[in-house]
């Protein structure tokens, strides 16, 4: 492979015609925060020293539980930034040393937040009393997701290739929290460790079990959906493995669940008024302009499988007690655009759509496409919301 940090003219050339961004610093990135390998062997180290001493995580000072955690953050984000820059360069063998801007942007999210997790990872290594726990809101989240649509083929490989390594050292950290064995009032913290384990590795395998030779947009949907369900997971698992004192108050991730085929466009089981507040579904089912304008939606819709998750996610949301739908003074009860989603409000903060909403903010899924809106919008619209006789088809 040519060398990404000096590219040929004709590199150059063919990256400005493609409008990639120069890599450099992305893979002056890559290159410092090869120290996330050493943190990570050091903690593997760690891990095994405790085991030979017959010692738990729970009998650790902090900062043994605080290096875990910290090397395992940085080792993640690494092999994520890696493993996309690299099935960049694969797939474009002509621009090696330039990336997408979408790439651009997600690689050096993940390379960026690197140092700070090795700099935590030393420091927990020189000071007993280090508490990584004590210093930030734990466990962390991975930085968002760059959307775009369609996501690059590139992207899901790079997504796939990242899975092995870190089931891998995973398997490994939930294995070692048992291995010197578990107090018997921690036993329902680990187990539900091991489940939230075990719910990453069946959202990774179902991913690719459904890998075909043949390319089709809603399975690959399904596929990326199901992948980064799985890294996201993870991600929390390896901090509290390494910290289980953590799970006393972990709050889950509660992925949105996986849309059935059968539940898109085309699908045996598909409702186009999925989206629909259920308060006012009549009148939209009665009126011809509104039954025309849901069917253009989702001929407009360039991924009902991303529609139908947001919705899934809400709903989820809505069930747990975070959102609860609510009414305008005037009673209205939902968008006032086409698809009609109900309103809602915030009762506790919550992530949907990959953004934060926070306690009492409104909202409503967006879902549009159409004259005078441009491209085709899926996702949170945030209110406060007035009541208006306004529709919008």
């Amino acid at each position: 492979m040519p060398d990404p940090m000096r590219p040929s003219l004709m590199t150059k050339m063919r990256a400005s015609l493609a409008k990639e961004r120069d890599a450099m610093v992305l893979e002056a990135l890559r290159g410092a925060g090869k120290a996330a390998y050493d943190e990570m062997m050091e903690a593997d180290r760690v891990r095994e020293q405790l085991a030979a001493d017959g010692e738990t995580l729970w009998d650790a000072p902090p900062a043994t539980g605080s290096l875990l955690l910290a090397a395992w953050n940085a080792y993640m984000l690494q092999t994520l930034g890696e493993q996309f820059l690299d099935a960049d360069y694969a797939a474009r063998p002509g621009t090696v040393g330039y990336v997408p801007a979408v790439t651009f942007d997600q690689v050096s999210a993940w390379l960026s937040a690197v140092e700070g997790w090795v700099s935590r990872a030393r420091q927990a290594r020189v000071n007993p009393d280090y508490d990584i726990a004590a210093e930030l809101s734990l466990p962390a989240g991975l930085p968002d997701w760059a959307e775009v649509e369609p996501c690059p083929p590139e992207h899901l490989a790079a997504l796939l290739a990242s899975v092995p390594p870190l089931r891998q050292h995973i398997d490994v950290a939930v294995y070692g929290l048992e291995r010197a064995g578990v107090p018997a009032e921690h036993r329902a913290g680990v187990n539900r460790l091991k489940q939230l384990n075990a719910e990453a590795a069946a959202a990774a395998d179902y991913a690719v079990a459904l890998r075909t030779d043949r390319h089709d947009a809603k399975l690959h949907e399904l596929i990326e959906n199901n992948l980064k369900n799985a890294l996201e997971l993870w991600f929390h698992v390896g901090q509290l493995a390494a910290m289980p004192s953590l799970m006393a108050g972990y709050r889950p991730l509660r992925a949105a669940p996986r849309p059935d085929v059968a539940t898109l466009p085309g699908g045996a089981h598909f409702d186009q008024w999925c989206l629909t507040d259920r308060i006012t579904l009549r009148r939209w089912r009665k009126d011809p302009q509104a039954r025309a304008a849901i069917a253009q939606l989702w001929r407009d819709d360039p991924d009902p499988a991303a529609t139908v998750a947001l919705k899934a996610e809400i709903d989820a949301a809505a069930r747990a007690g975070d959102v609860v739908t609510f009414r305008t003074g005037d009673g209205s009860s939902c968008y006032y655009e086409c698809p009609w989603s109900p309103l809602y409000e915030v009762r506790r903060p919550v992530r949907l759509g990959g953004r934060q909403l926070r306690v009492l903010q409104q909202f409503a899924l967006q879902a549009a496409a159409g004259p005078g809106v441009g491209a085709f919008r899926r996702g949170i619209v945030v209110g406060p919301f007035e009541a208006t006789n306004e529709v919008e088809y």
